[in-house]
């Protein structure tokens, strides 16, 4: 069995049973060392492609956040504990161990109709949280796709990839920049054709990102970006919005809330006033956006104004003495983005509302404020949106084929009379047999993908991970009862992937790609892939700008 030998301690372990693994690292138990850390090994081709990383892994080791609120409680992030040499080679990191097997990625939950208010509150003040302490240690997260964002039933939050964070050496004051590429969370100030990688950040390019989610949180899913166009011309993808600063919220005619949207005024004054602040101050000035630990004082004291949560037992932070408003409205502002490709929206007149009074979002007892009881009444009768798509991440495209054929709209999934099985595997399993003829249909032929999730293939994982999984196909079922699911080892896909696709034909790219702007799926969460048995992957994905 291999050993590794821990730098800073000196230590030698064996390495045990692989835990998980991706394209860069793989996973392990580390024995003898009892079931809090695990091993973080990167694969050769990982050490080529960063030489920085042991640099990096040590001064992140040299100078950690306050990411152990409590010895014996949960870690807010995976951060490096020590450095692994394996041969007298740098190898990897160990990291406290992080149990997966319960947990539900917080887009996941945010667009989850279950979801109850006190756990969307509880999470959205942890999330806040978690980003308050690592900015508060001079670390800049950039990277926040879904599956590095953790959630647990106790309303705990676990960030993961914290060796893609920004950080700094404490002796040489070196900046290691983020490693992570554009994709749906990315501030609109980093929308730019030039390599992500080779940039330093500031802390205000998380912040667009964490009130993004806090938004899908508090919101019953509602995205800041998507929403009613009523401009000229076709409704602008996401980050050209973004770009604008036309939140959906914002007031602006050219964009308004889907009619079954939470309503903004559910929200105290206070936190309408941030996000306005963080998606239309923001988009001309990411200075303005609010701070994390400010984020987080106004929810910690939202929580407070409710009946406690369960599971929640948190210390409150000191309010300070005023919380500086929102700058004024204005008309979103146009940028310059130099070779990066930009749309202009038609000019519209801003008529944007001032925000309401504060409406409290949860019914409480009695003798509790008259405001808390009037927001549960408006949260109540509020519909929620679920987003449901399932951003696809760069790597997932890379590995994404498309698939054609033609008569797919007159055929309809099998209806199954068999119970679904309490395991997510199997329920995913079941959902593909019954889809599969229907699916097979597709064969040669342009569709619209709407979903790519990995599919696990740690045991340790695989629970949490299919439930997610099965949550998002159902979630994108719900809302286009055509979708269908397949997996992509029975098409030409390079991976292990749950696909989730429209059960409709096209002729061509085109057609499909116009197919997901008609339903205002964002570029990135729908585009064309033409499914075929020939095995070949070159070619069959056409990408939507």
């Amino acid at each position: 069995m291999t050993e590794f030998v821990c730098r800073r301690t000196g230590q030698t372990y064996e390495v045990g049973e692989q835990l998980d693994q991706n394209g860069q690292a793989l996973v392990h138990a580390v024995v003898s060392a009892g079931p809090d850390l695990a091993l973080k090994q990167y694969l050769p081709a990982t050490l080529h492609k960063r030489p920085d990383l042991e640099a990096r892994i040590k001064s992140m080791i040299a100078n950690p956040p306050a990411y152990r609120p409590d010895r014996t409680g949960p870690v807010i992030c995976a951060w490096p504990e020590d450095a692994a040499y394996v041969a007298g080679q740098f190898a990897g990191f160990v990291m406290p161990r992080i149990d997966t097997r319960a947990a539900i990625t917080i887009p996941d939950l945010a667009t989850r109709h279950t979801t109850t208010w006190h756990d969307r509150l509880a999470v959205a003040e942890n999330l806040a949280r978690a980003v308050a302490v690592l900015h508060d240690g001079d670390v800049v997260i950039g990277d926040f796709r879904e599956w590095n964002l953790l959630a647990w039933s106790d309303g705990h939050v676990t960030l993961l990839g914290c060796d893609r964070m920004q950080v700094v050496d404490p002796v040489s004051h070196r900046r290691f920049p983020c490693v992570a590429g554009r994709d749906a969370c990315t501030p609109p100030e980093l929308q730019l054709p030039s390599s992500l990688s080779s940039m330093l950040r500031t802390s205000s390019s998380d912040i667009f990102t964490l009130a993004l989610h806090l938004h899908l949180l508090l919101l019953d899913g509602a995205h800041p970006f998507r929403g009613q166009w009523r401009g000229g011309g076709d409704n602008p993808p996401e980050h050209v919005l973004a770009q604008e600063g036309l939140w959906t919220y914002a007031g602006d005619r050219r964009l308004a809330p889907y009619p079954s949207s939470a309503p903004l005024a559910a929200l105290p004054e206070t936190l309408q006033q941030f996000f306005r602040a963080a998606f239309v101050d923001g988009a001309r000035n990411p200075e303005a956006r609010p701070p994390a630990q400010d984020w987080l004082i106004e929810l910690t004291h939202l929580r407070e104004s409710l009946a406690t949560p369960r599971r929640l037992a948190t210390v409150t932070p000191p309010r300070p003495a005023a919380v500086a408003a929102a700058s004024p409205v204005a008309a979103p502002a146009h940028h310059d983005l130099g070779d990066a490709e930009t749309h202009r929206l038609p000019p519209e007149p801003s008529h944007r509302v001032t925000p309401s009074g504060t409406r409290r979002l949860e019914s409480t007892p009695p003798r509790r404020r008259r405001n808390a009881l009037r927001l549960a009444a408006c949260v109540a009768t509020a519909a929620v949106a679920i987003g449901g798509v399932v951003g696809v991440s760069t790597a997932a495209r890379r590995s994404v084929a498309h698939v054609a054929d033609p008569t797919v709209s007159e055929q309809t999934p099998t209806t199954s009379t068999q119970p679904r099985p309490d395991d997510p595997t199997a329920a995913l399993e079941q959902v593909r047999a019954r889809d599969a003829a229907v699916v097979e249909t597709l064969a040669e032929s342009w569709v619209a993908q709407l979903s790519a999730r990995p599919a696990e293939s740690s045991t340790t994982d695989r629970t949490a991970t299919d439930v997610a999984v099965l949550a998002g196909h159902e979630a994108l079922r719900r809302q286009y009862p055509g979708a269908v699911l397949l997996k992509s080892t029975d098409w030409n896909y390079d991976g292990d992937f749950w696909i989730t696709v429209v059960r409709e034909r096209f002729s061509s790219a085109e057609e499909a790609n116009d197919w997901c702007g008609t339903h205002h799926f964002a570029p990135q969460d729908c585009f064309a892939k033409k499914l075929s048995h020939s095995g070949v992957v070159e070619g069959s994905a056409k990408y939507r700008r």
